[in-house]
């Protein structure tokens, strides 16, 4: 498990994740950067990941790899069981860190209960790095975010339709 929390490498996320062939969609700020989006920069990397059985067991091996812990307030995080996945998979939401930054899973995001199944229809594939992503498209990004109803989500949208009227 991570010593300390890491600054954020959304790119060796994606790669750990991709090379266990995970089926997930980049949603929240990281996707606002890809979708190049005028909102700040962000402190982790929210993903939404497939919730079948064969993907919760890649992303438990990519879980090994990327040392994650149970963001708690542990430094470094709190050791989960990866095996088995029931032990995590039954939550909406998992805050982790890793040793690569903080990482969200997001498994049923407000205004997409659907999870994966809903966004992927609507999400793009763009590159972070070296590696190709799947990432929630704008209007699906602007829907999560008015779902969310939170401050800082909401001003977030004040800052894209802002910059919106300005092009």
């Amino acid at each position: 498990m991570s010593g300390s929390v890491t600054e954020l490498d959304p790119a060796a996320i994606v790669e750990v994740l991709n090379r266990h062939a995970v089926r997930f969609i980049v949603i929240g700020g990281v996707a606002a950067q890809l979708l190049d989006l005028p909102v700040p920069a962000t402190i982790d990397i929210d993903v939404t990941p497939a919730r079948d059985r064969e993907n919760l067991e890649r992303l438990a091996d990519a879980f090994e790899e990327l040392d994650a812990g149970l963001y708690t307030a542990d430094e470094g995080g709190t050791w989960f069981p990866r095996q088995p996945i029931e032990n995590w998979a039954q939550y909406d939401t998992l805050h982790l860190l890793t040793s690569y930054g903080p990482l969200d899973l997001v498994f049923s995001p407000e205004g997409a209960s659907g999870g994966y199944e809903e966004l992927a229809p609507g999400s793009v594939r763009l590159s972070l790095g070296e590696q190709s992503v799947l990432v929630i498209g704008t209007a699906m990004w602007e829907m999560l975010k008015k779902a969310t109803g939170r401050a800082k989500d909401l001003a977030h949208l004040d800052m894209y339709y802002e910059h919106r009227e300005q092009d």
